[in-house]
């Protein structure tokens, strides 16, 4: 008799209050190079923009005949979470030469996403929406990581709430600096107002996003870098730098460990992952 163990997954909720700092890129990329030690992960797709969905494959996941969305799990009292996964895509959905990635689910992603903070307004438990969406599934992955909107608002703080870890995704300038220090309040608010329904993530990790190689390329970058690991110490995960291959494996809809193997931010990713505590499977 086969017997079902049932996982405790690592939640992680990757956020910044502004837009393109990074943090849907970090969130593909990341969760490939997991997928690949042999671990079990869920991306969850909570920002309106769908770029997470759109690097795995799904360019257009509101029109995709008889699926769901987060959109749907979060206004659909009948609609459960595990109706939104779909398997993450190496190539275009619905491509003859597209591949599933083993070990890498998602949640499709929903332009409607842009209502949510409406919709949560009137919401009894408003807060709550994300954990109880995601508690019924959590045991079946290793690692869990949720993809926020580029703000501080309901959609994110039910992120921060349903997580055990924060990692903050930045530029390495002063002003996106300075604005770490709104998400770290923004923590401290939720563990302290809903620390009763089992608020307890922290930041644990801060990630610089899209570091110049060259200090030619500007100093202030450089300077950036290292305020945060005077200011942060050890929270400072390993950057990652500057890359064409970036842009271009979003557009060719495939994570970097697939898109570009050998490169170097494909290296600054697994990088992270080691950094992060995470190890290879050797039972795979």
């Amino acid at each position: 008799m086969t017997i079902q163990v049932e996982r405790i997954p690592r939640i992680i909720a990757l956020a910044n209050q502004v837009g393109g700092s990074g943090k849907s890129t970090s969130v593909v990329n990341l969760g490939a190079q997991l997928a690949d030690f042999g671990l079990r992960v869920l991306i969850i797709d909570a920002d309106d923009q769908c770029d997470a969905s759109v690097a795995l494959g799904y360019e257009y996941p509101d029109q995709i005949v008889d699926q769901k969305t987060i959109y749907h799990c979060l206004t659909e009292k009948s609609t459960k979470l595990s109706e939104a996964i779909v398997p993450a895509l190496c190539g275009p959905f619905g491509a003859e030469d597209t591949k599933i990635i083993e070990n890498l689910f998602l949640v499709l992603g929903s332009g409607e996403m842009e209502n949510a903070e409406q919709h949560l307004t009137t919401t009894m438990g408003r807060e709550l929406w994300l954990q109880n969406l995601i508690e019924p599934i959590k045991g079946d992955y290793d690692v869990i990581l949720l993809d926020c909107p580029g703000s501080l608002g309901l959609v994110v703080i039910g992120a921060i709430l349903a997580s055990d870890e924060v990692v903050a995704c930045i530029k390495p300038g002063y002003k996106e600096l300075r604005g770490l220090t709104r998400i770290e309040q923004k923590i401290e608010m939720v563990r302290d107002t809903f620390g009763a329904n089992g608020a307890h993530a922290e930041l644990t990790g801060i990630l610089l996003v899209d570091v110049p190689t060259h200090r030619s390329q500007g100093a202030v970058w450089d300077d950036g870098k290292k305020m945060a690991q005077e200011t942060y110490g050890d929270l400072v995960l390993p950057a990652v730098r500057r890359s064409t291959k970036i842009p271009e494996s979003y557009a060719h809809q495939k994570a970097l460990l697939y898109f570009d193997r050998a490169g170097e931010a494909t290296a600054d990713y697994l990088a992270v992952a080691k950094r992060m505590g995470f190890k290879r499977r050797t039972n795979r």
